[in-house]
């Protein structure tokens, strides 16, 4: 009953919250990213005001994040919509791959492309992986740095990366960008799990949602060397963090 209560009160302020925002900040959008940056900034610390307040939960990060003015690709585990919401404001709004769909969502879809999203295709065919490598090299150009969630899909906590492979889109950004890839680990999964109304504060023993900043990769690995290295570092990581909660 508590747990339903609890998550509840962190729904409604999560998604009533969001809507008066962006609704509100909407002629926000006509002026320079730098205010879509800030206006991110007010609604990651109100999600996590919400967080603490209704789920007792905190945020810890492990590592060290890096400097705004470097530009890199964070290549984050995706287990849930929470890293959605907060390691955009994490790491200074990145630019990040989003499929589609979530571009072409009324009015959040406007901030999505205002903050410089890389709309990405299911399909993935030959010219919207071109596509993609243009948009890569064009935040490189317009020094931001991006985010992609390499299995491309949000994963639960214990699948392993064999039902869920890591895609090939990673290697595209990292081959064009030609920028050190960040990987990133974490456990969100364990409290907000896919499509899930309810969270579950209890599985986290520690009372936080850890996420753990991993060595970067440098450019210029061959795709298999680079996918190999980036899939064994998320993936240790995030089991890691998973099972420290148990």
């Amino acid at each position: 009953g508590m747990i339903f209560l609890r998550s509840l009160l962190f729904n409604i302020q999560f998604y009533l919250g969001t809507s008066i925002l962006v609704t509100l900040c909407l002629p926000c959008l006509l002026f320079p990213r730098e205010v879509v940056v800030f206006v991110n900034k007010i609604w990651c610390a109100i999600m996590t005001k919400g967080m603490k307040w209704w789920l007792n939960i905190e945020i810890k990060v492990i590592g060290k994040i890096p400097s705004r003015d470097r530009i890199v690709i964070y290549a984050i585990k995706h287990q849930s919509a929470w890293e959605t919401v907060f390691c955009t404001d994490l790491f200074s709004m990145p630019s990040i791959v989003l499929k589609k769909a979530l571009i072409l969502l009324p009015v959040i879809g406007l901030y999505f492309l205002r903050a410089g999203a890389i709309p990405i295709t299911r399909d993935q065919g030959i010219n919207a992986l071109r596509k993609m490598g243009r948009n890569a090299k064009k935040a490189v150009k317009e020094k931001r740095s991006m985010m992609i969630f390499p299995q491309g899909t949000r994963v639960s906590p214990g699948i392993s990366s064999k039902e869920k492979p890591y895609l090939p889109g990673v290697f595209l950004l990292y081959s064009q960008a030609k920028v050190p890839v960040i990987p990133v680990a974490h456990n969100a999964g364990l409290l907000w799990p896919k499509n899930s109304f309810l969270k579950y504060p209890n599985r986290l023993k520690s009372k936080s949602i850890t996420l753990k900043i991993l060595p970067e990769i440098q450019p210029g690995l061959s795709k298999q060397e680079f996918l190999a290295k980036l899939e064994t570092a998320i993936e240790t990581s995030s089991d890691e963090l998973i099972n420290l909660e148990k």
